[in-house]
């Protein structure tokens, strides 16, 4: 069985439930001695048309286009720190943080790539919340070919 997982990835979206997913991820990998890939997808679209659907003014989408260049920037230094930390410990680990629709890129980039198991939080919505925002965990389990670890997110505490 330890030969059957040899190349790991980590969905984090960088919320509150980050560091259990890359907890359990991590142990995962020591646990196999595979190879760890983290990925953070950031939705593309939503700042790209107005509400209505129609088309915004080129300096507005100038505006928007500067704001995502930075926002990817950033994540990218958010994600190499972890990506350092880890190669400090000893693991394998590579980092990336790329643009699209969540479920489909994790799908994507884990048949690309060949891992074998992907882990990924799931911040446990329901309801109308589940139904406009949907949910990327219940679509990443449905749609991969490889095992999918979906880690809870802790209840929130009042």
């Amino acid at each position: 069985m330890p030969d059957r997982f040899k190349k790991v990835l980590v969905a984090i979206d960088f919320s509150a439930s980050t560091d259990d997913v890359i907890a359990v991820g991590v142990k995962f990998a020591r646990d196999y001695a595979a190879k760890l890939r983290l990925l953070n997808v950031v939705e593309e679209g939503f700042a790209f048309s107005g509400l209505d659907g129609m088309s915004l003014p080129v300096e507005d989408l100038a505006v928007i286009q500067n704001y995502s260049a930075t926002r990817l920037a950033s994540l990218q230094d958010k994600m190499d720190g972890l990506v350092d930390t880890l190669k400090k410990s000893g693991l394998d680990v590579e980092g990336r943080v790329i643009e699209g629709h969540p479920a489909s890129m994790i799908v994507d980039e884990a048949e690309r790539g060949s891992f074998d198991a992907i882990f990924m939080g799931s911040h446990g919505w329901s309801g109308i919340k589940k139904f406009l925002m949907g949910s990327v965990a219940e679509n990443v389990v449905k749609n991969s070919r490889c095992s999918v670890m979906v880690v809870r997110a802790a209840a929130q505490k009042l």
